[in-house]
């Protein structure tokens, strides 16, 4: 059996298009705003929708403990983005000047609850007539309460290292499911009819994590060994990327290539960060402060690591690797200087991305990601290796 194992090589063009490829997409957005926020809403929760079917169902059947818990944090945060982006959709088509859509979306940033408080106020919608919305108020305050910048399920932790999970924490997957289906078809509705729908949905007490369930459908996260620790997250938005791969080739679900790139983007950020924090012979102040200052800037990130990752290989003259993995870096960073290009029709000005149809190879394009996530993994393993060496010989002589 031949693995097809990917590594970074020295011919990476994240724009190539084969000549006979049979997986290309040609992306491109309208324009109007308030119609391309809402399909990028309708991919990302498609998407999460199928991740925790396949978890609940497939996943489930087999027993496949270590997706059922890794897999949560990319599927959750596939989720909110879902609920962000179909609320700002809603507001957009009340406001349409640019200027007030800087304002408002400037003022909200990433606060499910202030969206919505928001969108009911310049839509003149009264949440107090509504059981649905009543619901939904309390559902998108709890997730605010817990997620309000939008990085507690991107990150082990956040700008003050605070962290989600203290404590093992069994999560209902199915819970899940019904709570946000029911809080994207209740926004929905808004941006479909402009009330709130009266229809009743099965769902749970309006909490973002609720515990409980079957064994088996559930996700089990915050154990005491992996806090802070940036493998769970990496490993997440690494799979879950994959997954969205495969299904977009076996089933044409194009309109999951969007939501596939920005959870691979998110996994190379993840990558990096990981050796700052955890491998580099930074303190973890230092670290910190480094991460902070580079924030997701995937070229910044990599030169504050790029010596010590060539001082510890120490690799041969004939292999090029660290070069040809610098030619990926640049590649992402010059494509998405941000991170928003993936999740977002347009920029924090309201520049639209893609106003030009864009060819992309499916394929390639997420060949070159894995590619580099692969040479992170690596490079991970094998500092750790030495760190750990280094310590016992540090015990020796100490002896």
């Amino acid at each position: 059996m031949v693995l097809d194992y990917k590594w970074v090589r020295p011919d990476m063009d994240l724009f190539h298009v084969g000549v006979n490829s049979t997986y290309q997409i040609t992306f491109n957005n309208s324009g109007k705003l308030e119609i391309d926020f809402y399909n990028y809403a309708c991919n990302f929760y498609d998407a999460a929708h199928n991740i925790i079917h396949y978890l609940c169902e497939e996943a489930a059947t087999k027993h496949d403990i270590r997706k059922l818990d890794l897999w949560y944090f990319a599927m959750i945060y596939l989720y909110r983005q879902s609920l962000e982006l179909l609320l700002k959709a809603s507001i957009f088509q009340t406001v349409t000047d640019i200027a007030n859509r800087k304002e408002v979306t400037g003022r909200i940033r990433h606060d499910l609850k202030q969206a919505f408080e928001t969108l009911t106020k310049i839509r003149r919608l009264s949440i107090d007539e509504n059981e649905n919305a009543k619901w939904l108020m309390n559902y998108l305050s709890d997730i605010s309460k817990i997620d309000k910048e939008s990085d507690m399920f991107r990150y082990p932790f956040g700008n003050s290292c605070n962290i989600l999970f203290k404590e093992q924490t069994n999560v209902s997957l199915v819970a899940t499911h019904n709570n946000m289906t029911k809080a994207y078809h209740v926004i929905k509705s808004i941006y479909d009819d402009g009330v709130f729908t009266k229809k009743e949905y099965e769902a749970n007490l309006p909490q973002l994590i609720i515990e409980g369930g079957r064994y088996y459908q559930q996700s089990v996260v915050g154990y005491e060994y992996n806090r802070f620790k940036f493998h769970p997250y990496f490993s997440s938005y690494m799979e879950v990327g994959n997954y969205l791969r495969d299904i977009i080739i076996t089933k044409n679900e194009n309109r999951f290539f969007m939501p596939m790139c920005y959870l691979y983007r998110n996994a190379i950020e993840l990558g990096l960060k990981r050796l700052i924090i955890e491998d580099s012979h930074m303190s973890f102040a230092e670290a910190l402060r480094t991460i902070r200052k580079k924030k997701h800037s995937i070229l910044g990130l990599w030169n504050s690591i790029r010596e010590e990752i060539k001082k510890y290989a120490n690799s041969p003259e004939d292999d090029d690797s660290l070069n040809d993995s610098q030619q990926y870096i640049q590649a992402f960073h010059n494509f998405d200087q941000s991170s928003d290009l993936f999740r977002y029709p347009c920029n924090k000005n309201m520049s639209v991305y893609f106003l030009q149809p864009q060819k992309f190879d499916i394929k390639n394009v997420s060949s070159c990601f894995e590619e580099l996530c692969h040479f992170l993994d690596a490079v991970d393993t094998m500092i750790s290796e030495l760190k750990g060496y280094e310590a016992e010989l540090a015990s020796y002589y100490d002896y």
